[in-house]
């Protein structure tokens, strides 16, 4: 195999793998607005029986398998950017309610 074909074939692998990225990055946006459209709608009252629990619960599923999708198929750093942030947003959140840190 020559040296432009070599380089044709990891030409279309990269953009194979870029397009692979897109579409995890689509999925896990998707949702992650699901469930926080879900969180939104949380009622006063539920239980594990509640139809919104168990929309919310496959909502978070998703997002769960989502995210461990991008820890695969991106470089460790944008997983502990998610990581990070999210535990920013939680210490945060609890410093809002009034807990201690």
């Amino acid at each position: 195999m020559n040296r432009t074909e070599q380089r044709r074939q990891r030409i279309e692998l990269s953009e194979a793998r870029r397009a692979e990225r897109l579409a995890l990055l689509e999925r896990f946006v998707e949702v992650g607005s699901e469930a926080e459209r879900a969180a939104f709608d949380r009622p006063h009252e539920w239980d594990d029986t509640t139809p919104w629990f168990l929309a919310t619960r496959d909502s978070m599923n998703r997002l769960w398998v989502a995210e461990r999708l991008i820890r695969i198929q991106f470089p460790p750093a944008v997983h502990d950017y998610l990581k990070d942030n999210r535990l920013a947003f939680l210490d945060t959140a609890r410093t809002v309610m009034g807990q201690p840190q």
